[in-house]
């Protein structure tokens, strides 16, 4: 590995000592990449606080992903499949607003029952980013995770008309 690509590794896994890192990747397509949970901890339940993330940089490219999935559960899916599509597809249609205006990719994966939030870092001529702009950048996808399971649940127990659903800036 050459010196900036290590060196980029290793100020990586340095900021990661604040998350719960699961598993560093290996795959030759990878500069880098490691699987985490933030935050870190667990709520009085034992069960953990946070939510599941990788950061990967692949080869030739200049930027970091930072991802987090989000698998729907069994009960939503069950209530998203007895809905009329044109309800489900104004749903989705208004959480890919959201994501716009939190300017995050996404990808919407129904046919198994999953999206994932991605953010991309850009890395400087040196490249190396800071801490900060790091943890931004995670926040800001546990932000829209947060978001749009919250807005799942809400669309679900039909504690609001689809019509009302607002966008949050």
């Amino acid at each position: 590995m050459s010196e900036p690509k290590s060196k980029l590794k290793s100020i990586i896994r340095e900021y990661l000592s604040e998350t719960e890192l699961k598993e560093t990747l290996h795959d030759p397509k990878l500069d880098l990449g490691f699987r985490f949970i933030y935050p870190k901890g667990k709520n009085p339940q034992g069960r953990p606080l946070g939510r599941p993330f990788t950061v990967v940089k692949t080869k030739n490219k200049s930027f970091l992903d930072i991802s987090s999935p989000v698998n729907i559960s069994e009960e939503h899916i069950k209530i998203l499949n007895s809905m009329k599509k044109v309800a489900k597809d104004k749903f989705f249609r208004k959480l890919t607003k959201t994501f716009l205006l939190k300017e995050v990719f996404f990808n919407f994966d129904l046919q198994n029952n999953r999206y994932v939030i991605i953010d991309n870092i850009f890395l400087n001529k040196n490249k190396v980013i800071s801490k900060n702009i790091f943890y931004k950048s995670i926040r800001k996808v546990l932000g829209c995770v947060i978001f749009s399971i919250l807005e799942l649940q809400d669309f679900c127990s039909g504690e609001f008309d689809i019509s009302d659903l607002s966008l949050a800036t």
